[in-house]
């Protein structure tokens, strides 16, 4: 939001003439107008591209967020995040002890789409001048603590896209935590949303679904003090390659023998009534 008070502006000891204020207050508000026709501009982008749901988040809110391979958040000012659903019967099809082809098959699907999605929007913004840098969907710098260049998850929540859920997972309003996230970071300022509260209540059905037991029940508003109170990365990243290697042996799966589990995206009531 912009607050600015002309009455009290001064250049030198002297205040300003009538028609100096008007042309500051107009200069204010055609650069209000030029970043909401810029953020607009960039969110059709997206979802012409196959985004269902686009946000931007302003840098400041994730100021000190980890990051890794040389990135520097802070030359970027905002994120744009966006989500991709995935099918809701590929997470019906999920067993503990086989997340099954066609979830595997929609989880990467679905990454190469936001990677797709991610070249356009920076396509986008590079012709209207920016800077700018697309995240890849789903590489993992660390797949020991299951860390990637940066979270997307954190974006998101930033950019008001959903809630971090019990699960550890971004949990939307209208796919629940059935989704895949993206990002691109740019040197533009635009209009940003903000953080969305927890909304899971006592709901603990993904903690007990996990194989794993890699979920912790915390009370937290927003976002717990670390993901480590609610999430063992070391716990998950053994299931998931376990489950990577079940998925290897099957006939045909190919590329899309993929890290994956979903049983705490599956039992999620949000995820369920969106189907």
């Amino acid at each position: 939001m912009i607050r600015a008070n002309f009455n009290i502006l001064i250049v030198g000891s002297m205040p300003l003439s009538p028609s100096l204020k008007k042309r500051q207050v107009k200069s204010v508000v055609v650069k209000s107008l030029e970043r909401s026709r810029i953020t607009q501009r960039i969110t059709k982008a997206a979802l012409e591209a196959g985004a269902s749901i686009v946000g931007v988040a302003d840098l400041d809110i994730v100021k000190g967020l980890p990051s890794y391979d040389g990135l520097r958040l802070d030359t970027f000012r905002s994120a744009i995040s966006y989500a991709v659903p995935l099918p809701g019967q590929a997470f019906e099809l999920i067993h503990e002890s086989d997340p099954g082809r066609f979830y595997a098959w929609a989880y990467k699907t679905a990454n190469q789409l936001l990677d797709i999605i991610g070249i356009r929007v920076a396509s986008l913004i590079s012709s209207l001048g920016g800077e700018s840098l697309a995240i890849p969907s789903s590489m993992r710098v660390d797949p020991f603590n299951e860390l990637g260049h940066v979270s997307h998850k954190a974006f998101a929540l930033a950019a008001g896209l959903g809630w971090i859920g019990r699960n550890n997972l971004l949990v939307t309003p209208d796919y629940g935590p059935r989704v895949r996230l993206g990002t691109v970071l740019t040197d533009l300022e635009l209009d940003s949303g903000s953080p969305m509260d927890n909304k899971c209540g006592d709901c603990r059905l993904c903690i007990l679904s996990c194989p794993s037991k890699a979920l912790s029940y915390r009370e937290f508003k927003t976002r717990p003090s670390t993901r480590e109170e609610i999430f063992d990365p070391k716990k998950c990243s053994a299931r998931l390659n376990n489950m990577k290697e079940i998925l290897s042996k099957k006939p045909g799966i190919g590329e899309f023998a993929v890290t994956v589990c979903g049983m705490c995206i599956k039992v999620c009531p949000y995820g369920k009534k969106a189907r």
